[in-house]
């Protein structure tokens, strides 16, 4: 069964005085991006980031295919997390994760209880009660966090360190910086940082970045490398947010 993700009763009292969204350290906003592999398109990422009128905000992305075989065997991913911004740090409410494939699916969907201290996850394999830590953040609005930390100029050019919340444990991570390159997509040109999220040795999700302050320092760029080629490249190809380009 593939569970909905749920807004916990708690978080009211953590809305109660929600900030405005234009006080939020990231914009609201729409984007689209091509998945390449190898060179040639497969499918699309669309994302969305919005508040509600509580201010509880909500991040997705819904990857869908766009090659005729991926499209016949309905091979497809979701992820979505509800938050609220304390100041300029994220608190974790709910986190939820489903790819489909033409065999199987695989979920697993975090329901935090603050007041508990605990995240209440139910996986593919088994239910779990894991303990919660403050500064600790899900794999997608980890990517938030990380636009926040670089918008610090004391932070740009730094290894940069968190706590994420996997399926069924928290574990350190990291964002190592690369280079300062001027990156060119489609959609313009962009000076920017290239990051390497680290997850651990040989995790295929391990991957480079690149982050301009033109997106607010959201990536514009995700690449994985396999085996020193290029594996799966995600590219920026539309967004609500009025970009400049410096080609």
């Amino acid at each position: 069964m593939i569970l909905t993700a749920l807004v916990p009763g708690e978080i009211s009292a953590l809305a109660s005085s929600p900030p405005e969204a234009n006080e939020a350290p990231l914009p609201a906003h729409t984007a689209i991006y091509d998945v390449l592999r190898r060179g040639s398109k497969i499918g699309e990422i669309h994302v969305s980031l919005a508040p509600d009128e509580r201010g509880i905000w909500h991040f997705a992305t819904e990857t869908v295919a766009t090659a005729r075989l991926a499209r016949m065997l309905r091979v497809s991913a979701e992820e979505s997390a509800h938050f609220v911004w304390e100041g300029d740090r994220i608190r974790m409410l709910t986190y939820r994760q489903v790819t489909r494939g033409p065999t199987r699916s695989r979920f697993w969907q975090h329901e935090l209880d603050w007041a508990e201290r605990v995240s209440n996850t139910h996986t593919y394999d088994g239910d779990h009660v894991i303990a919660l830590e403050d500064e600790m953040l899900d794999p997608l609005t980890l990517r938030l966090q990380l636009a926040v930390a670089l918008s610090d100029p004391e932070q740009r050019g730094e290894d940069l360190a968190f706590r994420v919340l996997e399926r069924d444990e928290i574990e350190d991570q990291q964002f190592l910086f690369q280079a300062e390159e001027n990156l060119k997509l489609d959609i313009g040109c962009f000076d920017s940082l290239r990051m390497q999220r680290f997850r651990r040795e040989g995790s295929s999700r391990n991957y480079d970045s690149w982050h301009s302050e033109a997106f607010h320092w959201m990536p514009l760029r995700i690449l994985q490398i396999e085996d020193g080629r290029e594996e799966i490249d995600v590219r920026l190809i539309e967004t609500s947010i009025e970009l400049e380009s410096n080609c």
